[in-house]
């Protein structure tokens, strides 16, 4: 299997640039947005996630179910793990049409996000041909 693929969206630059770091360390292809319009761009410029890592509240127009709901229109399997520091109740009441793996509560802790988009990423993956 290559390198794992995470699309990260934040609007909060240091966020997003520690995130991003961190994946990066991981193993992982890392790309960031900071807008709806910037996470779609990348993906139509040819950066395809294995998961995608996105905050809910994010500036201009649309929030994170926006990027989720459209990368999801394309490939159903695609994990969705929320950053937020809103109520849990209404991040689940704002999801709505977004198959939504986990909601990582803000102030975020690196390791449990890593932890969840690992165990997303295990859960999404087709299983293992034999002899491989």
């Amino acid at each position: 299997m290559g390198q794992r693929r995470i699309l990260i969206v934040e609007d909060e630059v240091h966020s997003a640039q520690a995130l991003g770091f961190y994946f990066r360390e991981l193993g992982f292809e890392v790309a960031t947005a900071g807008t709806v319009r910037d996470a779609l761009a990348a993906t139509e410029n040819g950066f395809a996630p294995d998961v995608l890592l996105t905050d809910v509240v994010l500036l201009g127009e649309g929030d994170g179910f926006t990027v989720a709901r459209a990368l999801q229109q394309r490939d159903a399997t695609l994990p969705v793990v929320v950053m937020s520091g809103l109520p849990t109740h209404e991040v689940r009441e704002r999801a709505t049409g977004v198959d939504v793996f986990e909601i990582c509560a803000k102030p975020l802790r690196l390791a449990r996000v890593a932890a969840v988009v690992g165990a997303a990423l295990e859960t999404s993956s087709p299983p293992a041909e034999e002899g491989t």
